[in-house]
């Protein structure tokens, strides 16, 4: 059974609907996660108030298409069908629904990019391959919105190479900026067990924010690859695809708070603050939790050259503090 062009816009939004009702669930809970402790540094305060901003935008996204829904199937504006309605790209509330998936693009991808430089210690260098292709995408989906908008159908050849580049420079952008981030972490993680400061009984570890980390980024990078194999085909199971990716990119970073946060609450020897956000710490005092630990395993060591190499192994990482 084939997939008819009103079936898959009808069923694009009910899949979307659905992950937008799962989005907000968990972002009711992350932003409960975040606010519970007063943090004054400004990277929490960044990815605070893009939190917000993301659920903002998709929830704006998820109206327009029901506004779309109802006029292409309940009040047949277009005589044609809804199909045909849906494919007017130059309808407003068209327009708007494929520029608020650009502007989601581009939050969940500058989000990331921030976070890949807070974990490489702040280093430029790192992430600037990252932000060329984040300009590149920016730069092609604003000029693929003005063809929307402005264009002929005679003018589509010429736009073609442009539509093919959206979601691989979308895809390698994701793939760079999640593995970066999970080589820093995992080659932390290899220091300090050489050193002896990891607590294999505790779940709350650098390994365990990897694993975290790398598995909720999967949602949106799967997409994107399945994206990628449909759209040359031309399979308009794509359509239901692209719909996801707005709720999909916010579950991604409200994902990653509230199972840091879950895991934490099933730590044994409670948690470090090494590689945690600020928001997930609630200890009074700054600090309080890693002093603690550094004491633990000072007083384990045979000799002070040892007592050196377990402190100063911690530095070469700046904690995600600010992730």
């Amino acid at each position: 059974m084939s997939l008819s062009p009103d079936m898959a816009c009808a069923v694009a939004i009910w899949v979307e609907t659905l992950l937008y009702g799962m989005y907000t669930c968990l972002y009711f809970e992350a932003l409960y996660v975040m606010t519970k402790k007063v943090s004054k540094v400004t990277s929490t305060k960044i990815f605070l108030g893009t939190t917000v901003v993301m659920h903002l935008v998709a929830t704006i996204h998820i109206i327009i298409n029901c506004y779309r829904l109802l006029r292409a199937f309940v009040l047949h504006v277009e005589p044609l069908g809804p199909a045909a309605y849906f494919m007017s790209l130059d309808r407003w509330d068209n327009l708007t629904h494929n520029a608020l998936i650009c502007v989601m693009t581009w939050l969940g991808d500058g989000l990331v990019i921030y976070r890949c430089y807070i974990i490489w210690n702040y280093n430029y260098y790192t992430i600037i391959l990252p932000v060329v292709l984040l300009v590149v995408n920016f730069a092609v989906n604003v000029y693929l919105l003005y063809w929307f908008d402005h264009g002929s159908a005679s003018e589509y050849p010429k736009v073609v190479p442009w539509l093919n580049t959206v979601y691989p420079l979308a895809f390698t952008e994701n793939v760079l900026t999640t593995g970066l981030i999970a080589l820093k972490i995992w080659n932390q993680h290899r220091i300090s067990t050489r050193a002896g400061i990891v607590d294999h009984s505790s779940r709350h570890s650098l390994f365990n924010i990897l694993r975290i980390i790398v598995e909720s980024a999967m949602i949106y990078t799967v997409q994107l690859m399945i994206l990628i194999i449909l759209y040359p085909l031309q399979n308009l199971a794509q359509v239901i695809i692209q719909s996801a990716i707005v709720p999909s990119i916010g579950i991604v970073f409200v994902l990653i708070a509230v199972r840091v946060h879950l895991t934490k609450s099933k730590t044994i020897f409670g948690p470090s603050r090494i590689g945690i956000p600020s928001w997930l710490n609630d200890s009074d005092h700054e600090g309080g939790d890693s002093d603690r630990r550094v004491k633990m395993t000072r007083s384990n060591q045979e000799t002070e050259d040892t007592d050196h190499t377990r402190t100063t192994v911690l530095s070469p990482f700046r904690p995600l503090d600010d992730v």
